[in-house]
């Protein structure tokens, strides 16, 4: 990835949308040399997909929340069962106290209970602590500025 392909990814992340020609006018290059370099960052697994950013407020599921879970062993298996649940929006595995971060996001406090209790109920859970996160201050994808700040590789 050079200069120019951190260039990209910078409108890209403004902008999802940005025209092909626009990116070329802002970057320098001609619509299908910015089409095969997107191209190659979506192969390299650099872009990782597009989409639409909607507000869960607007469509009733206005409550979030962090479930840190601990377990005794079985990871993979809990892993799998929270992917299928719709509730849940990321899982990180941690190093620390928790084997596990849960995203989960809800309609309403009994629709919380409810997940909580089938986590809870997974085998291979021992305990769950969750943090009920009332406003969001900010959130963010990646930084475009920081893109342009790392040193370029390969």
């Amino acid at each position: 990835m050079d200069t120019i392909d951190r260039k990209i990814l910078q409108h890209l992340v403004v902008d999802g949308r940005m025209s092909f020609a626009a990116i070329g006018r802002a970057v320098n290059l001609s619509t299908p040399a910015v089409h095969h370099r997107v191209r190659q960052l979506e192969r390299q697994g650099v872009i990782t997909g597009y989409g639409a950013r909607v507000s869960p407020g607007a469509i009733g599921l206005g409550l979030s929340g962090l479930v840190a879970v601990e377990s005794a062993g079985r990871l993979g298996e809990i892993v799998s069962a929270v992917r299928a649940m719709p509730e849940v929006e990321a899982c990180w595995s941690t190093a620390g106290t928790s084997d596990l971060i849960l995203k989960v996001r809800v309609g309403d406090p009994p629709a919380m209970e409810r997940l909580l209790v089938r986590l809870r109920e997974l085998p291979g859970v021992d305990r769950t602590r969750t943090t009920v996160l009332l406003d969001t201050q900010f959130e963010r994808e990646s930084d475009p500025a920081a893109l342009g700040a790392s040193e370029p590789t390969g």
